[in-house]
């Protein structure tokens, strides 16, 4: 899921990298295309999303784990567990708000591209999903684990 998860903002990433290019190059050339624009917005949103979750998968987010290492391997363990808990319920939390929100702008249509939001809106909730799933495991691991180095969410 991690792979996929940086695999799909690479594409995203190197697509707004095209149509930003596209639309300067255009400007240029005096051609309106106001499209790039959109899309290139569409693509920056999705990309925050896909991205946070490919970076909650290498361990990228920053945390601050100096008060955790100092306790007791015990005391650290459900420490972090907990953390994992309480940002496991916030991610679903938002999976679900986020998943009925995309489904509600079915009728909405985008100001340039016609193109209905359901679908642009539809990455969030599948990025909740995939942060959830990357809790879990990381969840997961921490039980079989003798200390928490390396099992926090963040660096």
């Amino acid at each position: 899921m991690g792979k996929i998860a940086t695999y799909i903002a690479t594409i995203i990433i190197v697509t707004v990298f095209f149509v930003i290019s596209a639309g300067i190059i255009c400007r240029f050339t005096s051609l309106r295309m106001s499209w790039t624009e959109e899309l290139a917005r569409w693509g920056l949103i999705s990309l925050t999303y896909v991205g946070a979750s490919a970076a909650l998968r290498n361990k990228q987010h920053v945390g601050v784990n100096f008060v955790v290492n100092a306790l007791p391997d015990k005391i650290a363990k459900i420490v972090t567990a907990l953390a994992y808990v309480v940002v496991m319920v916030t991610v679903g939390y938002f999976f679900f708000n986020s998943l009925e929100a995309a489904l509600k702008a079915t009728r909405i249509r985008g100001d340039i591209i016609p193109l209905s939001l359901k679908y642009v809106k539809l990455l969030l909730p599948m990025s909740f999903f995939m942060m959830f799933f990357h809790l879990a495991w990381g969840l997961s691991t921490l039980f079989g684990a003798k200390s928490v180095d390396g099992k926090t969410i963040g660096l």
